[in-house]
């Protein structure tokens, strides 16, 4: 059956329609031959008729029409074909005419070529032809009503059924191609937004339906839960040992196990149960749920779909697609983010060499004229002097760290903040004359070595601006750590802003937050100005 099954589907639809046609045609005239319809004296011309079609069918085989098979031109012979059934079925017996078998074919033909539509239009031809060819038989004293009853209802229905073949084949083509239109340039933008824009093109896909996507990393404990439902994105972030404990994401039931139904309800139950924030959203009671698994080298998960659109079978088939693309779509994701975080690396370690084998040694060479010319002149020209030392020094320093903290292309070890800025801030302070005060939450709060690079820089320009356009004198910095990032709030006690002026966010601080990934937001302060800063550190960076 499988074979025969290939053999079929790999046959030309239009060399099929007009083989069909032609064996028809053969069959026919072989009937007519062997058994003479009535009346007798149409039987030549019924012989005629006959014989033209056959030679009409012969030359559609041996020189078809070159056109796509849904092409409107194809009408104009099957309306032939109906043309020529009916004209048959008139000169033999009309009603009770062996020919009229031949019109189901019609109906047939315009299904291959045009779903539905072809269908409904056949078997109003099927029904017109019937009733121009019945008319008189229904009014000539010996009606055959029943005969024209259920014909039409042979037509109706098979229209009806074939039809609903046509729409299942049309769907089935809409969805190949959307499923084929997965969107694979929504890595370049943000981990949210490229995940949104997958559940968007999934739950079109199945219908507008409720998804519910878990996965975590193979090798920690750690992972995600996103919820999708009406047009909106929640993801949960969840690196808790216990959790991925309780919520086994192998594939250990699969479609065809009697429990299968039954162990992907238990399993959404179990997660829904653990997680309060998606049952809340959730009003839409579950009235069918599909599931399917998905594993590849670096993640395992599984997709639930709530109350898809389609039948359960179809649903499945559906949701295991997804699934699988949603196994490669993460794959990809952490595949591009290795890539360009070793590039990142790469140049980070290139400009360290660059910075210590310029800058840095031009950096000491002016220090050290300096100090040969603070020798040499009076004690007020050596104050300056030695302030410009200082500078130079503070720019040294931090060129220095960033040198040593990008020598190596291994992942930067965690830092200590409150170790790693208690020299910079106390240069912070004898260069702008300005008290700094500091906070962590935790106090020992630990961050990747390249963070603390971008923290120096945000604190130094926040200290700066506070200082030359607020003229403030004093500074509250603190840093905590909320699970899921860091918050930075840094109120001054500066001139701040006037009551009625438009809160103007400070470009530099701002370009440099938004390419860490973060946000920032100003506030006014009494007296002063306050800035709130929140830093995302990605689970793998932590």
């Amino acid at each position: 059956m499988g074979l025969a099954r290939d053999r079929l589907l790999s046959t030309d639809p239009e060399r099929l329609i007009c083989i069909g046609r032609l064996v028809t045609a053969v069959f026919a005239m072989l009937a007519i031959y062997l058994d003479p319809t009535r009346p007798n004296s149409l039987l030549h011309e019924s012989r005629v008729v006959l014989g033209l079609y056959l030679f009409l069918s012969l030359v559609l085989v041996l020189r078809p029409l070159r056109k796509p098979l849904d092409h409107p031109v194809h009408l104009i012979t099957h309306v032939v074909d109906a043309g020529v059934v009916g004209w048959l079925t008139f000169l033999t017996n009309e009603l009770a005419s062996p020919f009229f078998t031949v019109l189901p074919f019609v109906i047939l033909a315009m299904t291959m070529r045009w779903g539905l539509k072809g269908a409904t239009l056949g078997a109003l031809i099927a029904l017109f032809v019937q009733l121009i060819v019945g008319l008189p038989d229904l009014l000539d004293g010996e009606s055959e009503l029943d005969i024209f009853i259920m014909r039409s209802t042979y037509f109706v229905l098979a229209a009806v059924t074939l039809g609903y073949f046509g729409a299942y084949r049309e769907r089935s083509r809409q969805r190949l191609t959307q499923l084929a239109g997965f969107p694979f340039d929504a890595i370049s933008g943000s981990r949210v937004a490229w995940l949104d824009l997958l559940f968007k093109h999934a739950s079109r896909v199945l219908g507008d339906s409720r998804l519910i996507v878990v996965w975590r990393d193979q090798e920690e404990d750690a992972g995600c839960v996103a919820h999708w439902m009406d047009g909106e994105l929640q993801l949960i972030d969840i690196r808790n040992t216990d959790f991925w404990a309780r919520h086994d994401l192998q594939p250990s039931h699969r479609r065809g196990d009697h429990n299968f139904i039954r162990k992907s309800e238990e399993q959404l139950a179990a997660l829904m149960a653990d997680l309060p924030e998606i049952t809340v959203s959730a009003d839409q009671p579950v009235r069918h749920l599909s599931s399917a698994a998905f594993s590849s080298v670096g993640y395992r998960g599984r997709v639930f779909v709530i109350n898809s659109a389609f039948r359960p079978d179809e649903g499945d088939a559906l949701t295991e697609i997804i699934a699988t693309r949603f196994g490669s779509e993460l794959e990809r994701h952490s595949l591009i983010q290795q890539t360009t975080e070793a590039a990142r690396s790469e140049e980070r370690m290139r400009l360290a060499r660059d910075l210590h084998d310029g800058v840095l040694q031009n950096l000491t060479a002016a220090r050290l004229k300096l100090k040969l010319l603070s020798g040499t002149v009076k004690d007020d020209a050596k104050l300056q002097i030695s302030e410009v030392g200082l500078l130079i020094l503070e720019q040294q320093q931090r060129v220095r760290q960033f040198v040593e903290d990008n020598r190596t292309s291994d992942e930067p070890a965690h830092t200590r903040l409150d170790q790693s800025l208690s020299d910079f801030l106390e240069l912070l302070r004898e260069q702008w004359n300005c008290r700094i005060e500091i906070s962590f939450s935790p106090p020992d709060l630990a961050v990747p070595t390249r963070v603390v690079h971008e923290i120096m820089q945000l604190i130094s320009e926040a200290v700066a601006n506070a200082v030359r356009h607020g003229r403030a004198t004093g500074l509250s910095i603190s840093v905590i750590d909320n699970g899921n990032g860091l918050e930075m709030k840094l109120i001054d006690n500066g001139a701040g802003i006037a009551p009625n002026a438009k809160l103007q966010t400070p470009l530099s601080l701002s370009a440099r937050v938004a390419k860490l990934g973060g946000d920032l937001a100003i506030c006014r302060t009494t007296p002063g100005f306050g800035i709130h800063i929140k830093l995302p550190i990605m689970p793998e960076s932590r």
